[in-house]
Order: structure tokens, then C-alpha cells, then sequence
């Protein structure tokens, strides 16, 4: 089993177009975090490889009162991702998977007087490897957001003005089956 963690701290310039329609930096984006990751056999035929990041995601010295040390708009908390592969020892050819996504609530304006709730996705999948005319070939099917769940999947403010503005954000797509034949030349 690998076994990692990270303590970081990120700062960049906070930009936006000002209302003499010239880009300005006024304040930083501050990231202060802990991500988590583990991978690795955790059983005869079972590996996992998975991951959590905690994050602390703020604007520090904007030109807004109102928006200085509030949480960065489309940024989340908490994300985190647990991926488990499974064989049957006795036919390792065969491989089940799950995956299971998590997105925290995320702020969605600079005022953070809004916010997009949080979800969880769940995908399930297997592939089968063989030899076709002694070719490698690995036969996959995967079922993405398998209980079709709602979500916003991307926020972020409508303006560059530095304004809070209404929020923008994307849906997060809906169920999916896929299917694809790979030969390894």
C-alpha cells in the first residue's frame, strides 16, 4: 500500500477587468491545504487508489470590503475520489471496478451569499483482456453517474468586472455507457 500526504499552500494574483476596462490585480488567491492519497493491494485481488484534498480556498486584500476573506468562487473544501478494482484470483483476466467522486459545496459568488451544493457521483465499469490474432486487446464498459445525479459541475462568476454579478455554471453530465475496444500494437 502506498501512503502519501501533502501540506501545501498556494498564492496568485486575484485579477479582473476594472470599469476603465483594464486588467488590475487587486488581492491574491490564497490556497492553504492537505491532500491524502493512498494505492494499493488491500486485499487478494482488490487494489484501491483514492485521494481527498482539504482546502482552504480565500481572497485576501481585494478592493471590496465585501469580498476580502471569503471563499473563492467554484472552489471546493473537500473533494475526494475512491477508485476499487476487483479480479476474481481465479480468472484475473475479468476486472470490476468502482468509482465514487465527491465535490464539496463550492461559493458561488465573490460574496459568498450563494453557494452550489455539494454532490457525489458513483461510476461502475469492467474490462476483459485477451489476445485477438495475438494482439494485446482490452474490451472495456463503463457506466458513468450511474444513479444520473444532478449536479452543477463548474461555478464561476458571469463578470470580469471584480463585480459580484450573477453566477455562471455548467451541469455536470448525466448518465452515461460507454463502451471501447483497445488493441495494444
Amino acid at each position: 500500500m502506498n501512503l502519501g500526504a501533502a501540506l501545501f499552500r498556494l498564492e496568485r494574483p486575484f485579477a479582473y477587468l476594472d470599469t476603465d476596462n483594464v486588467y488590475k490585480e487587486q488581492g491574491n488567491q490564497v490556497n492553504n491545504g492537505l491532500e491524502l492519497t493512498a494505492a494499493g493491494n488491500v486485499w487478494q485481488g482488490l487494489n484501491i487508489y483514492s485521494g481527498v484534498t482539504f482546502l482552504d480556498p480565500k481572497l485576501k486584500d481585494t478592493a471590496n470590503a465585501s469580498t476580502s476573506n471569503k471563499q473563492v468562487v467554484g472552489v471546493p473544501k473537500v473533494q475526494a475520489n475512491l477508485l476499487a478494482e476487483y479480479s476474481l484470483p481465479s480468472i484475473p483476466e475479468w476486472v470490476y471496478s468502482a468509482n465514487v467522486h465527491y465535490t464539496g459545496k463550492r461559493a458561488a459568488n465573490d460574496t459568498n451569499t450563494s453557494y452550489a451544493s455539494s454532490y457525489t457521483t458513483w461510476d461502475l465499469g469492467t474490462r476483459y483482456t485477451t489476445k485477438v490474432s495475438n494482439v494485446p486487446t482490452t474490451f472495456r464498459v463503463v457506466v458513468n453517474n450511474v444513479f444520473d445525479k444532478h449536479y452543477w459541475a463548474s461555478i464561476f462568476p458571469s463578470g470580469t468586472d471584480g463585480d459580484n454579478g450573477s453566477p455562471s455554471a455548467f451541469i455536470g453530465g448525466g448518465r452515461e455507457v460507454r463502451a471501447s475496444v483497445t488493441f495494444d500494437f
